[in-house]
């Protein structure tokens, strides 16, 4: 019952067509009361997003597919040459982003990463080739250490709800340094080759999580 619980509560909270902001400090405050009343049921649920030999869980899936816009992320990633690419390109692009974001955030997802979120000023919004986005800043600060981060998240607002496209990591966007690799590689060895730097850096981080669990 436990872990229906935590399910429930992860995949309860999605951006509408209000303030993004609201929203995000909702899902912050679902998720520290979720370290508290079910830690096992998290690190469950974060092993079970990480195997990539079964499914995701359709909770998990249902919410990284409706909180984030991973079309406008690739598109973003892969400008100016996007519309070069077909459909199943596209598709399989986004794909690989999405395993991406997950092998590399998805520890992250864990009882004992205690943390606080404070919100910088409001949401600032602003049109750009014809699309809204919106950027809510914050700060990232860790309850066991003096570490901190200041973490900005940007919204695009498609039909139905905002959704995050982009994150700066200390004023660094992860679209606009993922985009600058990409446009060289693409260059010089096209669509394929952007793929296979993608799918080795998988497996190097892959490899990277088997190593820290074999020590932990």
């Amino acid at each position: 019952m436990k872990s229906v619980l935590v399910v429930a509560m992860i995949s309860a909270h999605f951006f509408t067509d209000a303030d993004p902001r609201q929203v995000l400090n909702t899902q912050y405050k679902s998720y520290t009361i979720i370290q508290s009343v079910n830690p096992v049921g998290i690190e469950k649920f974060r092993d079970k997003i990480l195997d990539k030999t079964k499914h995701m869980p359709r909770s998990a899936r249902k919410f990284l597919d409706t909180n984030i816009d991973w079309g406008v992320y690739a598109e973003s990633i892969f400008r100016p040459n996007w519309d070069k690419l077909t459909k199943a390109q596209k598709t399989e692009f986004k794909k690989l982003l999405q395993r991406d974001a997950i092998e590399r955030y998805g520890h992250l997802f864990s009882p004992s990463l205690k943390f606080s979120v404070k919100f910088n000023g409001d949401t600032q919004y602003k049109i750009l080739r014809g699309k809204k986005f919106a950027k809510v800043s914050t700060t990232i600060s860790s309850l066991k250490s003096d570490a901190e981060i200041d973490v900005d998240f940007v919204f695009h607002l498609g039909p139905e709800r905002w959704a995050i496209c982009d994150i700066y990591i200390d004023g660094v966007s992860k679209s606009r340094s993922y985009r600058q690799e990409v446009r060289k590689i693409y260059k010089k060895e096209g669509y394929k080759g952007v793929v296979s730097a993608f799918k080795k850096n998988l497996d190097r981080q892959a490899y990277d999580s088997r190593e820290m669990k074999d020590r932990g």
